[in-house]
């Protein structure tokens, strides 16, 4: 039977009877030291301080909860400027100053970022560096964005999608 760790997926070996196909699910050593400090009370500003990349947490209505160092620096804002602020306020998106508000546009419909969070929040699915385009005043700004559910929460990892050399 192959045992996979029930939070990263993990690969953690086989275990009797070695001929079942069968799936078994634990939790790998990694998973378990975070989760024992996490469930010890570990802060969220703590657990995303573990991050060295741009990490976000989103509650169901699409409001920052948590952000990194790392992800306040690319947004270019402290992390406390953006907390409670919508998605799209806290990231400057230029549909996000229409009359309508951040959410409610026309173009709110089709954003991959707003959509992508959405879908794991309502499904618990995790998804995996999609491209996605933020348009702020400055210059659309090209992205992967990674999310996975955490709690009642979703984790957003950032990465900025740098065009190949041609």
């Amino acid at each position: 039977m192959r045992v996979v760790c029930s939070y990263c997926r993990k690969d953690l070996g086989t275990k009797p009877p070695l001929a079942d196909v069968s799936m078994s699910h634990g939790m790998c050593q990694t998973c378990g030291e975070h989760f024992g400090a996490l469930w010890g009370g570990m802060s969220w500003s703590q657990y995303l301080a573990r991050f060295d990349f741009p990490v976000i947490l989103v509650e169901g209505e699409g409001r920052f909860v948590g952000v990194n160092e790392a992800a306040g620096a690319m947004l270019g804002r402290t992390p406390e400027e953006v907390i409670g602020l919508l998605g799209g306020e806290a990231m400057e998106c230029v549909h996000s100053r229409l009359p309508e508000g951040c959410g409610r546009t026309e173009h709110c419909a089709t954003c991959t970022i707003r959509n992508t969070v959405s879908r794991t929040h309502r499904t618990g699915q995790a998804v995996s560096r999609v491209p996605a385009t933020l348009r702020r005043r400055d210059q659309p700004l090209g992205l992967f964005i990674s999310t996975a559910p955490e709690g009642q929460l979703v984790r957003v990892i950032i990465e900025p999608r740098v065009a190949s050399p041609a």
